[in-house]
């Protein structure tokens, strides 16, 4: 997913960043299954960081909270 279609050193438009985060989500979910819920946000980035590291700081740090928000959000529609 490296290089998914930006490598810049201005910041990500907002539009992009929600897809990157979408697509993320679904790349961890796809290898780990429901346990993605539970994750905390340090494993996340852990996880997460091969494929952001050449994108803005704090891009970075918007998509490790987006992929997480994301998965507690879907943990919280699981549980209803």
């Amino acid at each position: 997913m490296r290089g998914y279609r930006f490598t810049t050193d201005d910041r990500l438009p907002e539009r992009d960043l929600q897809e990157l985060a979408d697509e993320l989500a679904i790349q961890l979910h796809f290898s780990l299954g429901e346990r993605v819920f539970v994750l905390p946000r340090s494993d996340v980035a852990e996880l997460i960081w091969p494929y952001i590291d050449d994108l803005h700081p704090d891009d970075q740090n918007d998509l490790v909270w987006l992929v997480w928000h994301l998965f507690q959000e879907a943990q919280e529609l699981d549980g209803e």
